[in-house]
């Protein structure tokens, strides 16, 4: 899907669904650029990790980034706070597949306190398998990247 590194990122509570998926995507021929955390043992603000996901994608250094922490709330909204970012908080594969399809979701987030660790796998395969159908959202994905919440 990308020749370029997935980045991803964890708060202290996603620090072992990380590491799993890391270990999924390298077995699957993905370079992966890992934003931290690397240890559950200290409390961390997922939003710190949830903005060095999106400074990855910002430069171009990735096209796709995963980000996880407890319930994946706040890295869901931490980073849809940006135009160019389609954050999507999924449960199932079947979610996934819409969220590229129809937005181009460019990073996944995960809840670690709510996914067992297959099922987050399966999510992942199908969030990166599946392509967006172009043409007909791209009008959409552009008002999206337009929105001002604050001139509402």
């Amino acid at each position: 899907m990308t020749a370029k590194p997935i980045a991803i990122a964890a708060d202290h509570r996603g620090v072992a669904l990380k590491e799993r998926l890391k270990a999924w995507l390298r077995a699957h021929d993905h370079e992966v650029m890992d934003c931290g955390v690397d240890s559950a043992a200290e409390r961390v603000d997922a939003m710190d990790y949830a903005l060095a996901l999106v400074a990855e994608i910002r430069r171009g250094r990735s096209d796709f980034a995963v980000g996880i922490c407890g319930s994946g709330q706040m890295m869901a909204m931490a980073s849809n706070r940006f135009g160019f970012m389609r954050s999507t908080l999924l449960h199932t594969a079947q979610e996934a597949e819409w969220a590229r399809q129809h937005g181009d979701a460019n990073m996944l987030v995960l809840g670690a306190d709510i996914l067992d660790a297959a099922t987050a796998e399966q999510i992942l395969a199908t969030f990166l398998s599946t392509a967006a159908l172009g043409e007909r959202y791209a009008e959409r994905r552009e008002r999206l990247a337009q929105l001002d919440v604050s001139k509402l």
